[in-house]
């Protein structure tokens, strides 16, 4: 009986606050607010969120090349960490080099691309049509980004 009640105590403890909603690990999603390069920040977010626009892909700042470089705080924490991008179709960005893209209107005048279609479950820039005139898939989880000038 002691047993059953230690397990019940330490699931309802873990459980006050989801570990999902808050970690900094590969997987996760993040919106960041501030990608200036001295003072990036973000917040773990719901990956169907529109505003989740990156994934972790690695904690750490040994990034491959195509992934977008994040050095600085998440919530309270510093964190350096690979991204690539969740993007929401509809949704304007403004490209920053290796630094993570930044959701703008898709009237402002550093809009570099519109992601004109989004095909989950697919990374085949050929499922792009001819209004398309740039394109990124992602390996995990499979997604291909269908993007053109606004």
């Amino acid at each position: 009986m002691a047993a059953v009640a230690l397990v019940g105590a330490v699931v309802s403890c873990s459980s006050e606050k989801p570990a999902a909603a808050t970690a900094v690990a590969a997987g996760s999603c993040v919106e960041v607010t501030d990608n200036t390069a001295d003072a990036m920040k973000a917040t773990v977010g719901d990956c169907s969120s529109a505003t989740s626009s990156y994934r972790i892909v690695k904690v750490g700042a040994d990034c491959a090349a195509d992934n977008a470089v994040f050095t600085g705080t998440v919530g309270d924490a510093k964190s350096a960490l690979c991204l690539a991008p969740n993007f929401a179709q509809g949704a304007c960005y403004a490209e920053a080099g290796k630094r993570p893209a930044e959701a703008v209107a898709c009237t402002a005048p550093e809009v570099s691309f519109k992601v004109i279609q989004r095909i989950d479950g697919e990374t085949d820039e050929m499922l792009c049509g001819t209004d398309a005139s740039l394109y990124r898939t992602v390996p995990d989880p499979k997604t291909t980004f269908c993007m053109a000038k606004p």
